[in-house]
C-alpha cells in the first residue's frame, strides 16, 4: 500500500532532500488543530448555554458544565456590576478585568446590558457574553500551543511537535471552557518562554501577571526561581523572582488602596479553603475518616515537603530543569489541595508535556483525567450518589485512579531531577 500511494503524493524523498516547508513544520498543524478541537469544544457547549430565564439546563448530565454564565449572572454583570468592586472578591484581578473587558465587547456587539434589565435580558447578555468569552478563550490557547512549539523536545533546532499534543488533548476538549484557566496557563507559558530565552526580568513581570490571573501559576514560579537558583545562581533567580512579585504587587496595589481586607480574604480563602470534590481529603471524608481545617493543613504539608526536597537539592548539589521542578510543585499542589477542580488537568497536563512528554504518561494521565471529569458530573447530577441507584463506588475510582496515576508522575519527575 504504501508503495502505491507513494507516486501519487509525489514519490519517495530524495537523498539530500531537505524536511522543510509546511508539510514538515508542526505550528501549523498544531493551530489547525487547536482551531479544530475549540470549535468542538464551543459546540459540546451550546446545549447547555441557557437562553430562557425559565428554562434552567441541569448542565452536570449533559457533562458541559461551565462557569462563564453562572458568573456573568451571579455577579450581577448584566445589570452593570464589577467583580473588582463586589463586596468579595470572588475572581483574581486579571481574570476579573479579563471578564470586564468581554462584556465590554459584548455590549458592543448589541447585548443588553443596563441597570435595569429583566432576567431575561440578562441571559440574553450572559449568551454574547459566552461566545466573546470563547473567542478570547481560544486565543490563550493558541498562545499555549505555540508556546508549547518553543519549549518542547527538539525546539533548539526546529518548532516541537509537542505542541501538536497540547492542540489535539482530549484533556483540554473535556475541561478548556469550565472557566478561564486557559488564560493565567497562556502567561504561564509566554513567562516560560521568555526564560528559556534568558529573558529573566521579563520572564518575571509575565509570571506575576499570571499569578494575578490565578493561584497555580504562584507554584511555577517559586519552582522556576530554585531551580534558576540551583543551576545558575541565585542573582539570576533573584531578577525573576523580583520582577514576579513586583507586577504581582503592582496589579494588586489598586484593589489593596481601596480594601486590603477583600484581597486578605480571597487569598486567606484559596490557602484555608474547605474540603472539597475530587480530593483524596473529600474521599477520606466519604469513607468515614474526616479531616479538620482540611485546607490548612494541606498547604502546611505542602510547605514541608517542598522545604525539604528544596534542601536536599540544595544540598546535594542537584540542579533540576525548571520544567521538572515546575511539574513537582504543580503536582505535589494538585494532590494535596482540599479540592480538586476538573479543569486542573489543563495545568497537569502542560507541566507533564514539558517534563516528561511520552506516549505512557500521556496515555495515563489523559484517561485518569477524562474519566474524572465524567465522573464528577455524575456525582453532582445525582446519578453516582449513595442516595440514587448508580453505580457511586464508580466516583470514589475515579479519584483513586486519577491520585494513584498523579502520584506516579510524581515520583518518576521526582527521579528526573534527582538524575541532573
Amino acid at each position: 500500500m504504501t508503495d502505491a500511494l507513494i507516486p501519487r503524493l509525489g514519490g519517495p524523498m530524495g537523498r539530500h532532500a531537505r524536511r522543510t516547508g509546511v508539510w514538515f513544520t508542526p505550528l501549523p498543524w498544531a493551530v489547525f488543530l487547536a482551531a479544530g478541537l475549540f470549535a468542538l469544544l464551543f459546540l459540546r457547549h451550546v446545549p447547555c448555554i441557557q437562553t430562557d430565564a425559565d428554562d434552567v439546563i441541569n448542565t452536570y448530565i449533559r457533562a458541559c458544565y461551565s462557569d462563564l454564565q453562572p458568573v456573568f449572572l451571579g455577579e450581577g454583570l448584566g445589570l452593570g456590576g464589577s467583580p473588582l468592586t463586589s463586596a468579595q472578591m470572588t475572581l483574581p484581578p486579571l481574570v476579573a478585568v479579563l471578564v470586564i473587558a468581554s462584556r465590554a465587547v459584548a455590549v458592543a456587539l448589541g447585548a443588553p446590558v443596563a441597570v435595569g434589565a429583566t432576567l431575561q435580558e440578562q441571559v440574553d447578555a450572559s449568551v454574547v457574553f459566552f461566545a466573546v468569552t470563547t473567542v478570547a478563550l481560544f486565543v490563550c490557547f493558541l498562545v499555549l500551543v505555540l508556546c508549547m512549539g518553543r519549549l518542547g523536545r527538539g525546539h533548539t533546532r526546529s518548532p516541537s511537535w509537542d505542541a501538536v499534543v497540547v492542540a489535539g488533548s482530549p484533556i483540554v476538549l473535556a475541561v478548556g471552557l469550565i472557566d478561564w484557566t486557559l488564560f493565567p496557563l497562556a502567561l504561564t507559558a509566554v513567562g516560560l518562554l521568555l526564560l528559556a530565552r534568558g529573558l529573566m526580568v521579563p520572564a518575571g513581570i509575565v509570571l506575576g501577571l499570571a499569578a494575578s490571573a490565578g493561584t497555580m501559576p504562584i507554584a511555577v514560579v517559586v519552582a522556576a526561581v530554585v531551580a534558576l537558583g540551583l543551576r545558575r545562581g541565585w542573582r539570576m533567580a533573584s531578577a525573576v523572582g523580583v520582577g514576579a512579585a513586583a507586577s504581582f504587587l503592582l496589579v494588586h496595589l489598586p484593589l489593596l488602596l481601596a480594601d486590603p481586607g477583600r484581597v486578605y480574604a480571597f487569598y486567606h480563602g484559596e490557602v484555608n479553603k474547605e474540603t472539597g470534590y475530587g480530593s483524596i481529603w473529600y474521599l477520606l471524608e466519604l469513607v468515614g475518616a474526616p479531616l479538620r481545617e482540611i485546607g490548612s493543613f494541606g498547604f502546611a504539608v505542602l510547605v514541608l515537603l517542598l522545604g525539604v526536597l528544596i534542601s536536599w537539592l540544595y544540598v546535594t548539589g542537584r540542579r533540576p530543569r525548571v520544567a521538572d521542578l515546575a511539574a513537582v510543585v504543580v503536582l505535589a499542589t494538585a494532590m494535596l489541595g482540599p479540592a480538586f477542580p476538573p479543569q486542573t488537568a489543563l495545568w497537569l497536563l502542560f507541566v507533564v508535556v514539558l517534563a516528561r512528554p511520552f506516549h505512557t504518561e500521556l496515555v495515563a494521565l489523559t484517561a485518569t483525567q477524562v474519566a474524572y471529569y465524567l465522573a464528577i458530573w455524575g456525582w453532582l447530577g445525582g446519578g453516582l450518589t449513595i442516595a440514587q441507584s448508580g453505580p457511586y463506588l464508580l466516583y470514589w475510582l475515579a479519584i483513586i485512579f486519577r491520585w494513584a496515576v498523579e502520584c506516579w508522575l510524581l515520583i518518576r519527575i521526582l527521579r528526573q531531577c534527582a538524575a541532573r
